[in-house]
């Protein structure tokens, strides 16, 4: 690889974030981890952008439902994204039978060309794992983020022309309506992700790369993967990193019996969605799960957890995982100390367990408290825990300013795009 592609392109004395409050519980994440990172006094200047369901209301508002302008990206967001060093996004919501509606990060993913969905799975000490014997995780899955199931090339109704393709459709002619969804794989696609995963492997240490497919049923695509991950993993022995390959839904079994012996996974756009959710809930579940999405030029880091509407604005979800998501723009700007010290921060705050300092999730899910709905902190309460462990004197009105300073910067009455 020319670069190291999970390092920004150009280190700078001070970095451009464009952040990204997302939709409903989003904003309350967000501002959440402002609370955090605006206490770091960190050499980052922030811009907002919006993207997202509230984009695709306003966007239907101003032109007119099925107008082709509407969007759940406005165009001032593309710019402002690609004028940024890094960008922070939280939880967006997406909704089923919108006509027209395109997902964000879908259109985000694929034109920045973000090739790398970049999803560690770590327990963490004071945390844990619900499988027995507590097993500790560290692993980290290389999804490829632009191709697959998820290029969207899709077809319905079917034209009859697509029948032709392939005689494997002929049975299909009366089969009623007929959809087609195409599985695209390129050998660019599949080389450079899996190349980017044994990068990885030997700048970090680590000497198992698993390449995780169904070349044995799905034979032209996944056997494509397959094969060159064959020959990239023969240039890697030299360094002591060894490539294994085995079937995905394997892969999903063992990660339940033995997840400890899985360091690095690289795979598929759509196998990487399922198996990297479930190392996630091996490891405290979506609410302490971050992402990011990687490519030459850029990265945009996002949570994995969802928006919550049900709880929107309610300041209930845990901001673990936008701010473990921070952690992950802090190290990719080359910010490693600071990261760091959000992890450990989490982890004090999980160990402690104090009064009102862990939301409703953690208390129920992994403190078996039964009054869990009224010891529960709210996000910016477990977040101020967080913040005064990194910084003991944010306090009094040091405090308030910073918590009035995120709340500005994610007022949810206020998006931008979309303008005249």
């Amino acid at each position: 690889m020319s670069r190291n592609v999970l390092k920004v392109k150009e280190r700078k004395d001070r970095y451009k974030v464009c952040y990204m409050p997302g939709d409903d519980s989003g904003f309350d994440m967000m501002e959440g981890a402002l609370v955090v990172l605006l206490s770091m006094d960190l050499p980052i200047d922030w811009v907002r952008a919006d993207l997202g369901w509230c984009m695709w209301e306003k966007s239907v508002n101003k032109f007119g439902q099925g107008d082709p302008r509407c969007n759940t990206v406005p165009p001032e967001t593309i710019d402002k994204i690609r004028s940024s060093d890094a960008t922070l996004m939280a939880a967006i919501t997406s909704k089923s039978g919108v006509k027209g509606f395109k997902s964000a990060i879908l259109q985000m993913r694929q034109l920045f060309d973000l090739y790398i969905n970049l999803r560690p799975a770590k327990t963490l000490p004071d945390l844990g794992s619900p499988l027995k014997g507590d097993p500790k995780i560290d692993l980290v899955l290389f999804r490829e983020n632009t191709e697959d199931l998820y290029s969207a090339v899709e077809f319905h109704p079917l034209p009859e022309e697509m029948f032709n393709l392939h005689k494997g459709m002929e049975r299909f002619r009366k089969m009623g309506d007929v959809a087609v969804s195409w599985r695209v794989f390129s050998s660019v696609g599949c080389e450079r992700i899996i190349r980017a995963a044994f990068e990885y492997a030997k700048s970090t240490g680590r000497t198992k790369v698993h390449c995780c497919n169904k070349a044995n049923v799905i034979r032209e695509t996944d056997g494509m993967m397959k094969r060159i991950f064959l020959e990239v993993a023969k240039e890697y022995e030299q360094y002591g990193i060894a490539g294994i390959e085995e079937n995905a839904d394997a892969t999903a079994m063992w990660l339940i019996k033995n997840p400890q012996d899985y360091q690095v996974i690289v795979t598929s756009n759509v196998f990487g969605d399922i198996l990297s959710d479930e190392a996630s809930q091996l490891t405290g579940g979506l609410g302490f799960a971050p992402s990011g999405n990687i490519g030459e030029n850029t990265a945009i880091f996002e949570p994995c957890s969802g928006s919550v509407p049900k709880y929107a604005h309610q300041y209930r979800v845990n901001p673990s995982a936008m701010l473990l998501t921070s952690k992950m723009m802090l190290e990719y700007l080359g910010l490693d100390q600071a990261g760091q010290k959000i992890e450990w921060a989490i982890n004090e705050v999980l160990k402690e367990n104090r009064p009102k300092t862990l939301t409703y999730d953690i208390l129920r899910d992994f403190r078996n408290d039964p009054d869990w709905e009224r010891n529960a902190a709210s996000t910016i309460e477990m977040a101020t825990a967080i913040a005064q462990k990194i910084n003991p004197s944010l306090t009094d009105s040091t405090l308030e300013d910073i918590k009035a300073k995120a709340r500005e910067m994610c007022d949810w009455t206020k998006t931008f795009g979309f303008e005249d």
